[in-house]
């Protein structure tokens, strides 16, 4: 007789994946359109069976305990094997299925717009895409291609130059990593807001506006103002918000100026209610850039080559319209704008 596997039942490891990802039995419940209690009855299920307890339940948060983290480690990769696994299995009378793993804004704003065009030149390859911003580890979590921004391994940056407070990847052993785009930070502000209060001819008159801040990216006033030889204001505007996309909504709602990279402008659905009013007189870049990451184990399958090098094409074709005169738009000129449409 075969000896019996001891294993957990898996309605509540998915239920203690979710809760231990989220730091929340609420926010798991929501993504497994189950209830709190549901979520909280199947944790409890599987720290009875494993015989320890995984989180320390506070007030209005959980926390994993030591162990808690441990195992949520082993769950998130081996659950991540299995759904990689799954779709693959399933996908297969369909044609190919592309996991590509992508930063939230970049994602939504830059990749998305350009998706249908590639999906519609190859209809074999089924394309996923998930948001996430922390450090992958890319067989791990079953991603075949991701777009991330930060430093790359082994290369010096100025120490004068802004910092990028991302991680591209947990583990470089195998990774490729192709450039996209440098990481160039810009302030953008409503139009309105600034026929209110501009113009602005310079970095004193740009800083006394309200700044908006990014959790993504906390210190990037910060560095980018010292990479000017500007100090920050003493006091915090208090407006953050959790990252870019809710950062330009912000600068579009008059609440103040957000320091936004470049290539997330142009696709912006109220980028025509923005302008960029003051820019450095030489091209700022951050110390990081995007790029695409690939893994060695992936570099024969034909849609990771064929995603990879569509990516990169469409990344030329945005640095190439970046650098066109038509692209730049002077302050003088924006002001302008910005007291007509007032």
């Amino acid at each position: 007789m075969a000896a019996s596997r001891n294993l957990p039942p898996l309605l509540s490891v998915r239920s203690f994946e979710a809760a231990a990802r989220h730091r929340s039995f609420t926010l798991a419940a929501e993504e497994l359109a189950v209830t709190q209690g549901a979520v909280s009855l199947q944790v409890r299920k599987l720290e009875s069976f494993l015989g320890r307890k995984l989180f320390v339940r506070l007030a209005r948060k959980v926390e994993l305990t030591p162990a808690g983290m441990q195992y949520y480690e082993a769950c998130r990769r081996l659950l991540a094997e299995l759904e990689h696994a799954t779709g693959r299995l399933m996908s297969r009378d369909r044609g190919e299925v592309l996991i590509v793993n992508t930063l939230p804004t970049i994602g939504q704003l830059w990749l998305m717009p350009r998706l249908a065009a590639f999906s519609a030149a190859h209809r074999h390859i089924e394309v996923r895409v998930v948001s996430d911003i922390r450090p992958l580890d890319m067989q791990a979590d079953g991603v075949d291609v991701a777009i991330r921004v930060g430093p790359l391994a082994g290369r010096r940056y100025a120490r004068h130059l802004p910092g990028i407070d991302l991680t591209l990847v947990q583990r470089w052993d195998g990774i490729c990593a192709d450039p996209l785009f440098d990481d160039v930070l810009v302030p953008v502000m409503s139009r309105r807001l600034l026929a209110q209060g501009g113009p602005i001819d310079t970095l004193d008159e740009l800083l006394t506006f309200p700044l908006i801040h990014t959790a993504s990216r906390p210190h990037a006033w910060r560095d980018w103002l010292r990479a000017l030889g500007a100090s920050p204001p003493t006091q915090q505007s208090g407006l953050d918000y959790g990252h870019f996309y809710i950062a330009l909504r912000a600068a579009q709602e008059h609440k103040g100026i957000a320091l936004i990279p470049d290539v997330l402008l142009d696709g912006y659905p109220g980028a025509s209610e923005l302008v960029v009013p003051w820019r450095p007189a030489a091209r700022l870049c951050s110390a990081g850039e995007y790029y695409v990451l690939t893994h060695a184990a992936a570099s024969e399958r034909e849609a990771v080559t064929i995603f990879r090098e569509w990516v990169l094409r469409e990344a030329a074709l945005t640095r190439a319209a970046a650098m066109s005169p038509a692209h730049a738009q002077p302050q003088k000129e924006s002001f302008v704008a910005a007291q007509a449409m007032s």
